[in-house]
């Protein structure tokens, strides 16, 4: 089972993800994504994994496919939640929600 709650506070897109990420759940996450950066143009992200009970290893590549594509849009992402064999130097993680004011200036 897998939650997503979207919510848009000062500009910036919070996608709180919860519960299982795996093969059969990443479907419904990337429909979630694509709408919000094609169908409404976001384009500050913070993806927040706190509450992800377990996550395959291939998503998390799955995730980072999707990362680039809201990077190649004209979007910035920050990442919150993820565990250490999941993090990338690529990206950039916060350790709160709260942090992501300090980056994005909107």
């Amino acid at each position: 089972m897998l939650n997503i709650d979207i919510d848009v506070v000062r500009g910036i897109t919070f996608v709180r993800v919860e519960g299982d990420l795996n093969n059969n759940t990443f479907d419904e996450f990337d429909l979630k994504i694509n709408n919000l950066i094609y169908k409404f143009g976001m384009q500050f992200f913070v993806f927040n994994f706190v509450d992800v009970i377990d996550m395959e290893n291939s998503i998390f590549n799955k995730i980072q496919n999707k990362l680039y594509e809201i990077f190649l849009s004209c979007g910035d992402v920050l990442m919150c939640g993820v565990k250490g064999n999941f993090k990338d130097k690529r990206c950039i993680y916060i350790n709160s929600e709260v942090e992501a004011f300090k980056y994005f200036k909107i």
